[in-house]
């Protein structure tokens, strides 16, 4: 049995961008193996919607082509997951029987897709429960939209069926439901708490981001989950409300969020809480063994998005080769696009919506003509969260400032309109730390 250098334990996203990292560094891994569960090799999930909504073509989330792995010396596995790790001896076995020996292995499992207990055949569990079976089988009509099988699964119901109805308010669940209005299905989204994007937008964003969509087409439900799911013959007819309400659905759509995929690391004896606990290296508990995605916590803290994972692959790939780069965790401002209506968010937005006492002072802007608004949360000179939607552009710049959390002493109401660099200036510009400006309405 051969040994590897290194051994890689998911085909994800952030185990492409390592790759991509590890073969430009001089003394990288020699022989590197990497299994995949499934039979797909990596790919972009972030485009997974504009997929849906045939906006884009199939080759467009294709992240290298299919030579690449070859070329740079990379043995990669697909649809064969890892089942067992044997840390003593440093090998790994997969579903199929493979065995393979490694110097130094990384886990790049990424998450599961949160079930609810209605939703899952193998548990008798209450709609509040999450089932917890890395194995589980969904009931009939019911899907996630997570990886490329799901793709498949959608447009397959786009063309088949009339009636979905999607459980989770969140960016998935969003272009979710936005994908198959688009393939002509009437669409309710369920969304448990008061309003869309809870964790990322405020209360007044997520009413313009309300309003658009349910223009559009799309029947929103706030404050609402489902109890019971209605089956004839086998077939999904329709869910019932908590309110008691009825809908008909032939398909429902589950994006109720993500947890770290822990189970392999579990079995193996790693320290878990939430996730795989890394130290900044991203080393696990086993000096042998690194995580590095949705799989991993770090100082309590996991991670979803793009931006983050992306640093900590190229740090990971240095530390790999033997030039040890620590990570360090910054707040990545949340940026995307559902069907065409920019958003972004930066800072602990659901604790500033939460606890009046997190802040002290609120800068506002709205242009109802241009469904653009704006607003920016203050803790004293230090600027602590932004939101922004219908236009981004102040994005990069407002993330930077709360990263850097350097006193800003400028006019406020200038920087939410981009008139001056979101920088400290003289203080002969000042104004009061602690005011709440009124909202500003540019119509």
């Amino acid at each position: 049995m051969t040994e590897a250098e290194l051994i890689i334990i998911g085909n994800g996203m952030a185990c492409q961008r390592l790759l991509t990292e590890l073969v430009q560094q001089p003394n990288r891994p020699s022989s590197i193996v990497v299994f995949g569960a499934e039979a797909k090799p990596a790919y972009n999930r972030v485009l997974l919607s504009g997929l849906l909504s045939n906006e884009l073509p199939d080759s467009a989330a294709e992240l290298v082509s299919p030579d690449w792995y070859a070329e740079h010396n990379i043995e990669l596995i697909c649809d064969d997951a890892v089942v067992l790790i044997d840390r003593e001896r440093k090998l790994v076995v997969s579903r199929h029987g493979r065995y393979r020996r490694y110097r130094q292995l990384v886990l790049a499992c990424g998450a599961l897709p949160l079930t609810p207990g209605y939703a899952n055949e193998k548990a008798n569990k209450n709609a509040n429960e999450n089932a917890r079976d890395s194995d589980q089988i969904l009931r009939p009509g019911i899907c996630h939209f997570r990886n490329w099988q799901d793709l498949a699964t959608l447009r397959l119901a786009g063309q088949q069926l009339q009636h979905a109805v999607v459980v989770g308010g969140g960016f998935l669940g969003l272009e979710a439901a936005e994908g198959l209005r688009k393939l002509g299905m009437q669409v309710s989204l369920l969304q448990r708490g008061a309003y869309l994007l809870n964790r990322q937008l405020d209360a007044s964003a997520a009413g313009l981001l309300q309003q658009q969509l349910t223009q559009r087409g799309l029947n929103i439900i706030t404050n609402s989950e489902i109890s019971s799911l209605n089956y004839r013959r086998g077939q999904l007819q329709s869910v019932a409300l908590t309110s008691g309400q009825q809908l008909k659905a032939d398909l429902v759509v589950l994006a109720l969020g993500i947890r770290p995929n822990i189970s392999l690391a579990q079995q193996s004896g790693l320290s878990v809480k939430r996730g795989i606990l890394v130290n900044r290296n991203l080393q696990s508990s086993d000096s042998a063994i690194y995580a590095l995605g949705e799989c991993i916590e770090l100082n309590g803290e996991t991670f979803g998005l793009v931006a983050p994972i992306n640093d900590q692959a190229t740090q990971l790939a240095q530390t790999l080769c033997g030039k040890p780069a620590p990570y360090c965790s910054e707040q990545a401002a949340t940026q995307l696009k559902i069907s065409g209506i920019a958003l972004s968010s930066c800072g602990d937005i659901a604790t500033l919506c939460a606890n009046a006492d997190s802040f002290d002072g609120c800068t506002d802007y709205l242009d109802s003509e241009l469904n653009e608004y704006r607003r920016l949360w203050w803790r004293g000179p230090y600027l602590v969260g932004a939101v922004l939607y219908g236009d981004t552009g102040l994005s990069q710049q407002l993330s930077q400032l709360i990263n850097q959390q350097q006193p800003y002493h400028g006019c406020r109401s200038a920087l939410l309109l981009g008139q001056i660099e979101p920088g400290p200036v003289s203080s002969a510009a000042t104004e009061p730390a602690a005011v709440n400006e009124p909202q500003q309405d540019a119509a």
